[in-house]
């Protein structure tokens, strides 16, 4: 999703070493709640960021078409808006879309490119995925699994996979972290800029699995 920016949201044969996967991603599993058509998302609310709404609008073979607006104010969102494929401007509001497969083994981007994925809930701490986009090649790490409610959301504590990103190539940005849950989906997600500062953005979904 990004996220609000994000839900991006997240099929074929694997490629593994070393915990590493490329080429073809596929993810398997029944369908989750959170994909199915109707199902909206709330965000906490960040400075800069406004108004926003996010609903599953579509969900064929497996794969939920995501759409949603907010307005943008913050310059440094904004520049990371502004490479979201098909996003339409309209002075500070845009409006996206993304296709994601949700599924009770994971969380799955798909592209123009090709499948990404984002979450293997059986995943293990250096697990990697990737994708060539154009002249960049996206990488997502597992960076940490929590073996009990340790990470802070809305009025609970919860277990999170979070997953670290590097090389989309948006300018300002290091890198980007994405929490996620095993029942909730994606949770939230931090962006982190190169002059050091970062946002976070929590994500709830009204569906759960």
């Amino acid at each position: 999703m990004k996220n609000k920016l994000a839900l991006l949201v997240l099929c074929g044969v694997l490629m593994a070493s070393c915990g590493k996967e490329y080429g073809v991603q596929s993810l398997s599993g029944t369908q989750s709640a959170i994909g199915e058509v109707g199902n909206t998302f709330d965000m906490s609310s960040v400075a800069g960021l406004s108004n926003v709404s996010a609903k599953v609008t579509d969900l064929s073979n497996g794969v939920s078409k995501i759409e949603y607006m907010c307005d943008i104010t913050d310059s440094k969102l904004r520049s990371m808006a502004e490479y979201i494929p098909g996003a339409t401007f309209v002075g500070d509001k845009i409006s996206a879309g993304g296709q994601v497969k949700m599924t009770d083994k994971g969380i799955m981007n798909v592209y123009d490119e090709g499948n990404l994925i984002l979450v293997k809930y059986d995943a293990k701490v250096g697990d990697e995925y990737s994708l060539k986009r154009g002249s960049n090649t996206v990488t997502r790490t597992v960076t940490a699994k929590s073996t009990e409610d340790d990470y802070f959301w809305g009025w609970m504590m919860i277990k999170t996979i979070d997953v670290e990103e590097t090389g989309r190539g948006i300018p300002g940005v290091s890198k980007i972290e994405y929490h996620t849950n095993h029942k909730f989906g994606l949770v939230g997600v931090k962006v982190h800029f190169e002059d050091g500062t970062s946002k976070l953005v929590s994500i709830y979904s009204t569906n759960s699995d």
